[in-house]
């Protein structure tokens, strides 16, 4: 009995043919950078969930390589008068942080301040945008999520993560954190964020969060 050894006429082996015709067509597949971004609307009440799902296009498969994420507080109200015996006035408020900025910041809602007489509006606007962006870098945001591929039920953890854990804080510090491997989703897959929110108050209601997954599509596979 003759036994063939699995070598073509041209010298490659038989078991290599499939694997040469993968390489071929990942070569000539087309590679473009690309994000999906999930959208959140945030209430600032600790427990409240909230989902969002991302459909990859029938263009190709989709690598994510990194997640980020932003956050948008909501727009402080128009300056109003404090009540009770707690009102600062703008004069009082340096504009170069100190103890009295954190002392104002623990005592009062940001927008809570008194506009002496004579103050000019663009000196009210300059205080009040002062104090927000104070605030959000002071109190940041605290959630937890999750990612489940919905397709196939395969999860991303074994659990809900807290977002400085798994991706870091809002103001730069590690924002955008690679993943191990880079994550593939087939054509038409679903993919499912869930958000828990943890962060209370009035600055977090009606904020918009943002989680981002970095990486490219492959086209023409």
């Amino acid at each position: 009995m003759r036994y063939g050894s699995g070598i073509g006429q041209n010298g490659a082996t038989a078991s290599t043919e499939p694997e040469t015709r993968v390489q071929a067509a990942v070569a000539s597949a087309k590679e473009i950078p690309y994000d999906y971004v999930a959208t959140f609307r945030l209430e600032g009440k600790a427990g409240r969930r909230v989902q969002d799902v991302i459909t990859v296009s029938t263009e190709g498969s989709f690598i994510a390589g990194a997640i980020g994420y932003s956050f948008i507080p909501k727009a402080l109200e128009p300056p109003v008068v404090a009540r009770g015996t707690a009102a600062v006035t703008i004069d009082s408020v340096p504009l170069s942080g100190g103890t009295l900025l954190a002392d104002l910041l623990v005592a009062l809602p940001a927008s809570a301040f008194t506009a002496p007489a004579g103050t000019t509006p663009a000196a009210v606007l300059l205080v009040r945008s002062y104090l927000q962006s104070e605030t959000e870098r002071v109190c940041g945001i605290h959630f937890k999520y999750s990612i489940v591929e919905s397709g196939t039920g395969r999860e991303l953890q074994n659990q809900a993560i807290h977002n400085i854990a798994g991706l870091g804080s809002a103001d730069g510090q590690r924002p955008f954190r690679p993943f191990a491997r880079p994550a593939l989703f087939a054509p038409r897959s679903t993919i499912r964020f869930e958000v828990e929110e943890i962060s209370e108050g009035p600055l977090y209601a009606d904020g918009q969060l943002f989680i981002v997954l970095h990486g490219y599509k492959r086209l023409g596979e």
